[in-house]
């Protein structure tokens, strides 16, 4: 370091390496740092051009600045800063009693530090005499640390400042585990030591991002810092201010770091790539496993301590009829029990779980216990009153694929307990999985000793779709007892009325109602939907006529009732059958026309229900959402639906209002009447609405706050729905349904508008009123829904506005009495019969599978050898058969080779998957937004490399994660089928995987050793993109449930 002399009157240059700063005033100074600055190109430009970041970055060296300025001729320098020459001399009277030098020392430093020049005047007499100083502070940072660092200033001036007065630096040093932060954590747990608490923040800020030697990548410092600030509350507050989505950022590192760990544990992975099922059987016994084993594995929010301080667990005292039900799942035999909502199923399985490891502990052995619920809301909700009666001595877990997963997976988690709900899926995935990890136990046709007991609990038994007699439905119970090898179905006969006592069903009521004779909105709709009907007739009709598509007549014959369900599957249909169409211009003309029937019709259905305000505003929202999202590429037949929409329904918009009644339409009249004359009646009630869709559900909830029917109030009508993820705005998450269901239990909401997920095993509390808003299901969901009504002299109303609607409500009810009827003679069976009766459908049942297996192998055949015979009928030169013939799949656009026909295998029924190890060498494979999907979980998408003469990057799939290992689906559409000993050497092009396992080559079911083979291809081609892949799947649940909240917040604030 070298300096010139200063003189007084001329200009101080400080040359920071690439910039020059002038400073008018000081006198002329020229320092030439040591260090290479071009290393650190990002931040210099970030400190010369952004104003902000060099201010608030300056500021974090405020004890070294304020150092230099130790005399009065050195403040006397800055005078020209302070707007009130009386401040300044106050300023000054107070440096120079040293009682007081603080004092004046934090006004001085208020005054200049958000003035660029008087800080860079600072910053010259400080660097005068500490040349290490601006070393420091022009340290380098990296690029990816520099852009978390910036963050920090970013949209506030002030942002850095407000985290340094905000921040506890000792918790956060404690919360820095890494062995890099040592020197940082050292210094400023001194300086806390003595009392100098805001230098001691400053420092510690403006080091994290110089950390160089973590074991991730530079930014590591950033997600550290976030992590850490969580683990205390007094600086949880802080990720949300600097980044309002930390959340999602934060989720994404950890699981990046989660799946960076796994594969650098040795002790874990054989170099780096996960074990497979079978590498156990060579070096390990497999035996049942105690819980005690795997106890390190349970949540660690439960130590035993805190387990000491629980309440026992509740005394379970059956009731009469429940003893009756829990008798033959109690002497260990499967058995299907079958029992009214209501009558404390729940109770009956904690009874015979507790039996059981009573039984298991009498005869030395370990057991465990799955429970399967159908929904996620469920397994939280069984966890919970399974704990009621089993906590402290037994340990209770539940797994719906929405929890957290970390290096370990599942598997240990589900050791440790002793009960496990879980999800079926998630119960499924980890039986087949192939990985070490997720071992649970061997599958059980594997294994001829003992298998587990079976019960299941239910309120009603199928009948089977269309069976009107009682063979016929008992055929199907005999189906359902036979693939759960349940030897009885175990009711209530003896204790009749003591279940009656206990359970009461509520009386039911059928209500019809009428549409208005005329509705001029509804008229518009219809009006609107028979122009586009015209449209697309002829050209259906050409289309049949030149046999491009192979029509049957009724496929074309729009329904005359356009608001009917029947309409809704007819559109559906056929646009799935034009997909086919060779002309994409004609089909995207065609399949615009059918979304907006599609839309016309919902509204139509939102406006037999509803204040014709509802049925606009969602009519409004799809066209104006199709406007925004195909702004300056729209096409002609888009513009003239869209003045379709505008010269009949929007024409009208000035008379819909949000506040309307409705009251013209009767069957709203109605639900009106029947909600005030309960609520006037008894104002304690408690009302569930079934109604078909989610929109239906947030839409009425909104109206009858709006038009305050109960309780005169706004807020006492709630909604619940399902959390499908395919539809997070009309969706909810678990928390959200916990939330509702709460206030509905505790009179907060009155009425709650469900759709068909309140059926069934939430916990809503009694209620006296079930209405099915046009609205019925099978019988099951008929039997459900009453179930929910379980106070005293409770009623069930359907209100019917379609014909069919009532039939199918009065058809549900001869079914539930066609099962009374079919439960009642399996009653007069014995147990010997009955097992007899099980066990003779078992070996049907085998019989019929076999038969389906022979009728596959045999169609195989037969397409294999119909492709021999008219290769043969062709040329006698081809003279082998062709059972083992592989077609070449290649990029349809570039033509570059993809695979083998050989490799193909399909999963899950609908993922054609490729399963050859090198296909990763000629795909791009891309990470995108991971989302779970019904069995496995899309991670990525794929993309064709091209040949070697060009790229192409055209798209062919996605990226799975299926039972641990990631395989390619490839898309019919995307491929073209090169058949090398075919006569015409034109490729030949298919668009549905139907098509081509139908005309071309089968496509086998994947095996175990498939997914074997794929496991690690992906890691051994390149560990880089395994690691995001399996980070990806990691966050796929949360990121989700995350959107969806998001969604749900922004409709909220709209509505």
């Amino acid at each position: 370091m070298s300096n010139g002399t200063p003189r007084m009157g001329r200009e101080c240059c400080i040359s920071l390496g690439l910039s020059t700063i002038c400073v008018p005033g000081i006198g002329t100074m020229i320092i030439s740092s040591q260090q290479n600055f071009s290393e650190n190109d990002d931040f210099s430009k970030l400190m010369a051009s952004d104003n902000g970041f060099r201010l608030g970055h300056l500021r974090l060296y405020k004890a070294e600045l304020l150092e230099s300025v130790d005399n009065i001729e050195k403040l006397q320098q800055f005078r020209q800063f302070f707007g009130d020459p009386r401040s300044f001399t106050r300023l000054l009277d107070l440096f120079k009693n040293n009682s007081n030098k603080n004092v004046a020392l934090n006004y001085f430093w208020h005054q200049i530090c958000f003035n660029r020049e008087a800080m860079d005047r600072i910053l010259s007499v400080a660097t005068e005499e500490n040349k290490a100083l601006l070393d420091s502070i022009h340290e380098s940072i990296s690029a990816k640390s520099l852009k978390y660092y910036h963050k920090m200033f970013y949209e506030d001036a002030k942002k850095m400042d407000k985290i340094i007065m905000t921040i506890e630096p000792l918790p956060l040093c404690a919360g820095l585990k890494d062995a890099s932060y040592g020197s940082i954590k050292n210094v400023v747990q001194e300086m806390m030591k003595n009392k100098k608490y805001e230098e001691a923040a400053c420092y510690l800020m403006r080091n994290l991002p110089k950390i160089k030697s973590l074991e991730n990548e530079s930014s590591g410092w950033y997600f550290d810092f976030l992590n850490a600030c969580l683990i205390d509350s007094a600086n949880r507050s802080i990720p949300e201010f600097i980044d309002p989505d930390y959340k999602i950022h934060l989720d994404t590192y950890n699981a990046q770091r989660r799946i960076l760990k796994i594969s650098q544990n040795k002790s874990g992975l054989q170099n780096g790539l996960p074990n497979t099922v079978d590498e156990l059987e060579k070096s390990e016994k497999l035996e049942s496993r105690t819980q005690e084993h795997y106890k390190k594995y349970r949540m660690k929010a439960f130590s035993d301590e805190k387990l000491e301080h629980l309440d026992d667990a509740e005394s379970i005292e059956l009731r009469p009829y429940q003893q009756e039900l829990v008798e033959a799942a109690c002497r260990g035999m499967n058995t299907i029990i079958c029992a009214p909502t209501g009558s404390g199923k729940t109770v009956v399985a904690a009874h015979i779980i507790l039996e059981h490891f009573r039984a298991m502990k009498a005869a030395d052995k370990p057991s465990r216990v799955a429970v399967l619920v159908p929904t996620i809301p469920l397994v939280e909700q069984q966890c919970i009153m399974l704990n009621r009666y089993l906590r402290k001595t037994f340990w209770v877990d539940g797994m719906s694929g929405s929890e957290p997963v970390d290096e370990n997976g599942r598997a240990p988690n589900v050791l440790a307990s002793h009960v496990t709900v879980f999800t079926p899926q998630i119960f499924i995935n980890l039986l087949r999985s192939i990985r070490r990890d997720d071992l649970l136990m061997r599958m059980l046709h594997r294994f001829d000793g003992p298998k587990p007991q079976i019960v299941g609990l239910t309120a009603s038994l199928p009948l089977g779709a269309g069976r009107a007699s009682v063979d016929a439905a008992l055929d199907h119970m005999m189906d359902l007892c036979a693939k759960l090898s349940a030897h009885s179905i175990s009711t209530v006969r003896k204790h009749m009325e003591n279940l009656r006592y206990y359970v009461k069903p509520p009386v039911d009521d059928i209500k019809r109602a009428h549409r208005p004779e005329y509705d001029s909105f509804s008229q518009s709709l219809e009006i609107c939907m028979r122009k586009i009907e015209l449209a697309i007739k002829p050209e259906l009709g050409r289309i049949a006529e030149n046999k491009i598509i192979n029509f049957k007549v009724e496929e074309t014959v729009f329904p005359a009732h356009r608001n009917s369900t029947r309409y809704e599957s007819f559109v559906g249909g056929l646009k799935n059958r034009l997909m086919e169409l060779p002309d994409d211009k004609l089909k995207h003309q065609l399949i615009k026309m059918l979304e907006h029937l599609g839309y016309y019709y919902r509204a139509l259905c939102l406006s037999d229900l509803l204040p014709n305000w509802y049925a606009y505003s969602y009519l409004h929202e799809n066209m104006t959402k199709e406007i925004v999202q195909d702004a300056g590429d729209r096409t002609a037949i888009q513009n003239q639906l869209a003045k379709l929409f505008e010269k009949f329904v929007k024409s009208d918009e000035l008379n819909f209002k949000e506040n309307d009644s409705g009251e013209e339409k009767e069957i709203l009249k109605m639900l009106h009447t029947i909600l005030r004359e309960q609520y006037v009646s008894d104002p304690a009630s408690r009302t569930i609405i079934f109604v078909t869709t989610r929109k239906l559900a947030q839409y009425l909830s909104h109206h009858l706050n709006t038009v305050k029917i109960v309780d005169r109030t706004s807020r006492a009508v709630g909604f619940i729905t399902s959390s499908n993820r395919s539809s997070a705005l009309n969706g909810q998450t678990a928390e959200e349904q916990r939330t509702v269901i709460e206030n509905f239990n505790q009179g907060t909401l009155k009425v709650l508008v469900a759709t068909s997920v309140a059926e069934e095993g939430l916990d809503i509390s009694a209620c006296n009123l079930i209405i099915k808003y046009n609205n019925t299901g099978s019988e099951r969901s008929l039997i459900q829904r009453r179930g929910r009504a379980r106070a005293k002299h409770s009623k069930s109303i359907l209100l019917a506005l379609d014909g069919s609607i009532e039939e199918k409500e009065l058809e549900n009810i001869q079914k539930e009495h066609l099962m009374r009827r079919c439960l009642e003679h399996i009653q007069t069976k014995s147990e010997n019969q009955m097992k007899h009766l099980v066990e003779a459908k078992i070996k049907q049942m085998k019989a019929l599978h076999e038969a389906n297996l022979v009728r596959e192998s045999e169609k195989k055949r037969l397409l294999e050898g119909k492709r021999s015979k008219i290769m043969f009928s062709f040329s006698e030169l081809v003279k082998k058969q062709c059972s083992h013939c592989s077609y070449d799949l290649k990029c349809r656009l570039c033509g570059a080779f993809i695979c083998k026909s050989s490799s193909m295998r399909i999963a899950c029924d609908n993922h054609y998957v490729c399963c050859d190890p090198t296909i990763w060498e000629r795909i791009d494979s891309r990470v995108h937004n991971a989302k779970s999907l019904a069995i496995a979980t899309l991670v990525g998408k794929l993309h064709c490399k091209g040949t070697d003469e060009s790229d192409c990057n055209e798209a062919l799939g996605t990226i799975v994660k299926l039972y641990g290992a990631f395989l390619p689906t490839i898309a019919a559409k995307a491929i073209m089928i090169d058949d090398k000993e075919a006569f015409s050497v034109r490729p030949q092009y298919e668009k549905k995987w139907d098509s081509i396992t139908t005309d071309k080559f089968c496509v086998e079911p994947i095996t175990e050793s498939d997914l074997k083979v794929m496991l690690n291809s992906l890691h051994s081609y390149s560990r880089e993109q395994h690691l995001q892949f399996e980070a990806e799947a990691g966050l796929a649940v949360k990121r989700a449930l995350t959107e969806m909240k998001k969604e749900r917040r922004q409709f909220v604030m709209e509505e």
